[in-house]
């Protein structure tokens, strides 16, 4: 199940080429890095040929922007753009009635956002005769721009862009999401500066809320309790050698709150019991949030790794990488997104 459908413009740009890709690279331009993973994509079957974390370039700086290249061992014919969408708005939007050619016109009157500032997306969740429940995206159209900048001409040709955070969430549908097919579950998704949580139920979505709020924001209170600089904040949320917990729990209790009233919601709404809840198995992801969360919602958090459901190629992940490999998941679900979409379009 992919979460969102590729942006529109993208998605039909590509589509009516009608010859899927078979060799890609996905890009995802995080605030913290650059993550690549290279793949072959061959029917149902997808494979990791290289992956490597890069510098981060803020891709509206034209300098920086100017300056990226891929490494030679990532040159591939397409390119599945992640960018972070800070200022994106995602939603959850009921609809009266079936989805019909109206259905972009309604999207646009229910985001909340000036059309011609916006690129749209959206993903039809359910439907019914009475209803259609779609999640819907706006990305700034100046980040779209920018993102496809990066790439103006020859190869890779840009074949999508999508928000990291619900491409992470399409590889977890694609992972650990398919082994809880028959269960009400929840998922966590911890950017450097946006967080994002969902709630399924048997693999539909029942939720999801965006929060201006990640990584960093936890660093720079470090910093700015402990007069440190960022790499040594850094190492103070890997290796655990100062008490933070009382920042954690000062930044994490809104974002908490939430949560637990979230799953209140969805619990009673789709008469369902939320039986676990999954973060990334990332060394960056502080402890200390990790405790506030369980002991808020009463359940252990289950952690997962982006590359359950593809095919890992010799020598794909330097060494180096192992311990950071959740760090590609925005990476790989767009990759997953792109080799579904073919999939469907062909009939196979």
């Amino acid at each position: 199940m992919t979460i969102i459908n590729q942006l529109l413009a993208a998605r039909k740009m590509f589509l009516p080429k009608r010859k899927p890709p078979q060799d890609l690279v996905a890009v995802d331009f995080d605030a913290a890095a650059v993550r690549c993973v290279r793949l072959k994509l061959n029917g149902a079957e997808v494979a990791v040929v290289a992956a490597d974390i890069l510098p981060a370039v803020d891709i509206v700086d034209e300098v920086q922007a100017r300056a990226f290249e891929l490494p030679k061992n990532m040159e591939s014919r397409y390119v599945a753009i992640c960018v972070p969408g800070d200022d994106a708005v995602v939603k959850l939007l009921n609809l009266p009635g079936a989805a019909d050619g109206q259905i972009e016109e309604q999207i646009r009157e229910h985001m909340g956002v000036e059309e011609i500032s916006y690129r749209f997306g959206y993903r039809i969740v359910s439907q019914t005769h009475s209803e259609t429940r779609l999640l819907t995206v706006a990305i700034p159209e100046p980040q779209v721009q920018a993102a496809c900048g990066i790439f103006p001409s020859g190869l890779p040709a840009p074949i999508s862009v999508e928000l990291g955070g619900l491409a992470t969430m399409s590889a977890f549908m694609h992972g650990p999401g398919k082994s809880a097919q028959d269960e009400a579950v929840g998922v966590i998704e911890f950017g450097s500066r946006v967080t994002y949580f969902a709630f399924f139920k048997k693999c539909e979505l029942l939720l999801i809320r965006k929060f201006d709020f990640g990584h960093f924001s936890l660093l720079e209170r470090i910093e700015k309790s402990m007069g440190v600089d960022r790499q040594t904040a850094r190492n103070i949320v890997v290796d655990r050698s100062f008490d933070i917990s009382h920042l954690v729990k000062d930044l994490a209790d809104p974002f908490i709150k939430q949560l637990v009233i979230s799953k209140h919601f969805v619990e009673r709404r789709a008469n369902c019991n939320i039986s676990k809840i999954f973060v990334p198995d990332d060394q960056c992801v502080s402890r200390d949030w990790l405790n506030e969360i369980k002991a808020a919602l009463g359940l252990d958090a289950c952690t997962w790794q982006p590359f359950d459901d593809v095919k890992l190629m010799p020598g794909a992940i330097p060494d180096r990488f192992e311990k950071c490999r959740s760090q590609f998941a925005a990476a790989i679900g767009a990759a997953l997104s792109i080799s579904e979409e073919s999939l469907a379009e062909s009939g196979d």
